[in-house]
């Protein structure tokens, strides 16, 4: 906070760059989500854009007055009157010209971040040593102060505090939430080899395999039963489909976080859970791949880190729920990127409604009369006909990934609601829209800290 500046001294913050893996340093899943909520703050609201402005022409105008009556009132040496005189022009400065434009630039949103602000500060500082003709000591010292607003402040369970920069957010956030994931969830084990009669032999395996089934060295023969390959079918594709949809925006959690918030954090840990997991396998290849697809008015697969960045630092719920878009963009992004059928591809669903908005265009597979009987038969539905269109597409779409036989294709549906949600009807059209390809997983989304190991479990787990 920028009123807070002067009390974040060296000797406070030795290192603000801290070692967030330490054990005397202890954040929670609930600290990171509020480390989230700072990081993406100045960009969702223009109010805390123009917070940051205003308290630093109050400290500005505070300081100035100071400067004036210690001038006014000490008898003071020629070198240090001039420093103070220094200072002050710095203050004018920055009052009369700095701040004001900087204001209309961020209600103009051509400022969004405060690195932003600090660059503009910084170049009108420039400006300001130019027309002195002389660098100013105060300017260089209140660019160094402009630094500390990029950084932020946080707070582990035992009250400690420390601060982060902006820089590392991400990393810090991604790594505590793949290391609690990690924690909580043991994927399977997988080994080497597999048994099945296709695919590159695992000599000594084969070998072994024979000696166990006859008790006898050497064996007389190699049946079909032995054959061991090196198991290369234990490859995930994971596309996370998060709903961005205006109704997200609902606060649901403590200290203000809202629904969308939650399938932030799930999805920021997931994508760090695989990250620390493929790098603890030590292969030669990642064993998964993690891809997020944002519901928006245009989906798009976020598969890079800079990218992912990007998406969580401007993620916001609005519009409608385009699900069938989305699961559109993820099929035909395995497609044509993963034309190994190795891969197996598993797309997870985290909603808290219906989809609501057709696809115009073609969808792979064949439209099934059923789900449209049961529109029809059931007249106490309160499904609107556009989103019983949806559901009928993805319908087609789940049927048709469903009985491929080039790749295996696993669907999870979470619907983020509490127990009660069973008893309604959109519980029942959702049930009824799956059908036979798998079952609708409720998740209460106050449950913040097990969104994440609830999809693991349920979604990547249950199928192996």
């Amino acid at each position: 906070m920028p009123h807070r500046i002067f009390e974040l001294t060296q000797a406070h913050y030795p290192d603000p760059l801290v070692d967030y893996s330490s054990t005397e340093f202890v954040l929670e899943f609930q600290d990171a989500a509020q480390l989230l909520q700072k990081w993406r703050n100045p960009h969702l609201g223009r109010s805390s854009r123009e917070g940051t402005i205003l308290g630093l022409a109050s400290q500005a105008r505070a300081s100035s007055d100071a400067i004036k009556n210690k001038i006014l009132t000490t008898m003071l040496s020629a070198e240090l009157e001039e420093e103070y005189i220094d200072k002050l022009n710095v203050y004018k400065f920055m009052l009369d010209r700095t701040l004001p434009e900087a204001l209309e630039l961020v209600n103009l949103d051509k400022l969004l971040t405060p690195e932003d602000i600090e660059e503009f500060i910084r170049k009108h500082l420039g400006l300001m040593e130019d027309e002195y003709g002389r660098k100013l000591l105060t300017a260089t010292m209140l660019l160094d102060d402009l630094h500390e607003i990029t950084d932020i402040e946080i707070k582990d369970k035992f009250g400690r505090t420390r601060r982060v920069s902006r820089n590392d957010v991400l990393d810090v956030i991604g790594n505590i939430l793949g290391n609690i994931l990690l924690r909580q969830v043991s994927l399977w084990t997988v080994d080497d080899v597999i048994s099945r009669p296709r695919g590159r032999f695992h000599l000594k395996k084969t070998y072994r395999a024979a000696i166990m089934r006859e008790n006898s060295i050497p064996p007389s023969k190699i049946s079909h039963e032995d054959i061991r390959v090196i198991d290369k079918d234990r490859l995930g594709i994971i596309y996370f489909i998060v709903d961005m949809s205006q109704s997200m925006n609902k606060q649901v959690f403590k200290d203000g976080l809202t629904r969308l918030d939650g399938a932030l954090l799930t999805a920021l840990g997931l994508f760090y859970y695989f990250k620390l997991f493929n790098r603890r396998k030590r292969r030669e290849f990642d064993s998964f791949k993690m891809h997020i697809v944002p519901v928006t008015k245009n989906p798009y697969v976020i598969s890079d880190t800079k990218k992912f960045e990007n998406f969580l630092f401007d993620a916001e719920g609005k519009g409608k729920t385009r699900l069938v878009h989305a699961t559109n963009v993820a099929i035909k992004h395995a497609t044509e990127n993963y034309k190994d059928n190795n891969y197996d591809v598993q797309i997870v669903y985290l909603t808290d409604g219906r989809p609501n908005v057709p696809f115009d265009g073609s969808i792979p597979g064949l439209k099934s009369n059923f789900l449209k009987e049961y529109f029809k038969n059931n007249m106490d539905t309160k499904t609107p006909k556009a989103a019983q269109e949806c559901m009928i597409q993805l319908n087609q779409i789940f049927n048709y990934l469903h009985r491929g036989r080039e790749r295996n294709w696993n669907i999870s549906y979470f619907l983020m609601a509490g127990e009660s949600f069973r008893a309604t009807g959109l519980f029942k059209d959702t049930k009824e829209m799956l059908g036979s390809v798998t079952a609708p997983i409720i998740i209460d989304p106050t449950e913040i800290d097990n969104l994440g190991k609830r999809i693991l479990k349920e979604a990547i787990l249950s199928d192996r």
